[in-house]
């Protein structure tokens, strides 16, 4: 790369800033300060979400990323990289040692490590305090609480902490597994299979009595996803009104119903039919109660447990919808799925998938597939400017994180738009659609007919 090249990583930098000080501007708020702990409902966090100004954002951190990868010498990028396994959560280094007995000592170091990536603010030697980031992960309880009764130190939190826990404890485990399956064709080839011994596929794993605190872990580290995303997401692609009420949604492997229970908040007369496995359903039902007791006692939602490896039972389906189900699968298992949905609909029935359509990493500028032209919202309609990567690099990592993350845990795999077309053609279903929800992050309603 040339000079001029980092300048130009430069110049989309500067833009970015622009465009951020003229939107905070017009808005008469301050930007967000690091060190401040985190609110959502404060005006200057939520014109984050402005189109313009989450556009900017996904441009900056991409840039800067690039700008940093070819400015800083490559064994040094190589080795940090390499450590970033070590990122764990802590809390202030006095508070901890008592009741958990770590060694403060230790606690203050881990706790460095992370403010030096800007989680937590070290305000003295060995004082740490939280800032805006690592406040996204306070559950709300006096740390006796957590230690008293640590089985409900989740209960009644946003998921954000339950999904951290879930990366460190299954995921990461699991991915230090990931070199020896590589280079292991004969021998086990599922991470987490290897990590803990298991004997069935980590969902089956999950609904064992003695795994029930990882389970409902888990069911709040999905929600937690959902929280992560707008809640409006949902109505900004798929046009769920062309529906008449009495349609049923069938949520297959809902969880807690999150997502139908928000669809089903603006189109009351939809009846709702939220599927998973039964430990989750029984959690589900207590949702539903606190969140929507309305559709509960109109008996508008019914949760029903289905192991969606069986055969459908609903038959009067007007949307099958699958929200981060699919790419939980291998192809195989995936057009099992698809297959038993296929089995199961009417004619007229469609099929909602929420999930993200991966973008290849090809410069920015190249050429897209000319084969999938025709195919309503498949073409990306803007790319980032030159000479950021078409998928925006490092601002779009977690996308390609979560790739390797779930092929790690359960031999799961975020699709490419050709990937997923060949999944439904095999199952029985056509992709006629492509709503690209608004923002950068590239969540997509991937919609399919009968064939």
């Amino acid at each position: 790369m040339s000079i001029s090249s980092l300048r130009l990583l430069s110049n989309v930098i500067a833009q970015a800033v622009d465009t951020f000080e003229g939107a905070y501007a017009r808005a008469g708020v301050e930007f967000p300060l690091l060190d401040e702990a985190y609110d959502p409902a404060d005006p200057s966090e939520v014109l984050r979400s402005d189109p313009a100004v989450e556009a900017a954002s996904m441009n900056l951190v991409a840039a800067a990323a690039q700008i940093t990868a070819v400015a800083r010498q490559p064994v040094v990028t190589a080795l940090v990289s390499g450590h970033a396994f070590q990122n764990l959560v802590g809390l202030h280094a006095k508070e901890i040692a008592a009741p958990s007995r770590a060694d403060p000592g230790l606690i203050a170091r881990i706790l460095r490590l992370l403010a030096s990536h800007h989680i937590f603010l070290e305000v003295s030697p060995d004082v740490f305090a939280n800032n805006k980031i690592s406040s996204t992960l306070d559950k709300g309880k006096p740390s006796a609480v957590l230690f008293e009764k640590p089985e409900d130190r989740l209960n009644g939190t946003t998921g954000s902490a339950a999904l951290l826990e879930f990366l460190g404890d299954e995921c990461f485990k699991s991915a230090s597994q990931l070199g020896d399956a590589l280079l292991d064709p004969e021998g086990e080839q599922n991470p987490m299979t290897r990590a803990f011994q298991l004997k069935e596929p980590m969902f089956n794993w999950f609904t064992r009595p003695e795994n029930r605190s990882r389970s409902n872990r888990f069911d709040l580290a999905m929600h937690g996803t959902a929280a992560s995303e707008p809640i409006e997401l949902i109505h900004k692609g798929y046009d769920w009104s062309q529906w008449a009420a009495g349609s049923v949604v069938v949520d297959v492997g809902g969880g807690l119903g999150t997502t139908s229970m928000e669809v089903a908040r603006k189109y009351p007369g939809l009846k709702i039919v939220n599927q998973d496995l039964a430990p989750t359903i029984e959690n589900a039902k207590a949702h539903w109660m606190q969140h929507f007791p309305a559709h509960v006692e109109k008996k508008m939602v019914e949760l029903q447990v289905h192991d969606f490896f069986q055969p459908q039972p609903v038959k009067n389906a007007d949307i099958f919808m699958l929200r981060h189900v699919i790419h939980d699968w291998s192809d195989e298992k995936a057009i099992v799925i698809l297959r038993h949905l296929r089995d199961a609909a009417k004619p007229t029935t469609q099929i909602v998938v929420v999930e993200n359509v991966v973008p290849l990493a090809s410069p920015a500028g190249a050429s897209q597939d000319s084969s999938v032209s025709h195919i309503p919202g498949a073409v990306v309609p803007q790319s980032p400017p030159a000479p950021l990567l078409s998928n925006r690099g490092v601002a779009m990592a977690m996308l390609y994180y979560y790739d390797i993350t779930i092929h790690n845990l359960i031999g799961g795999s975020n699709r490419t738009l050709q990937a997923l077309i060949k999944v439904f053609k095999k199952s029985g279903w056509e992709l006629v659609r492509i709503h690209r929800c608004p923002g950068p992050e590239g969540k997509c309603h991937i919609v399919g007919v009968p064939i």
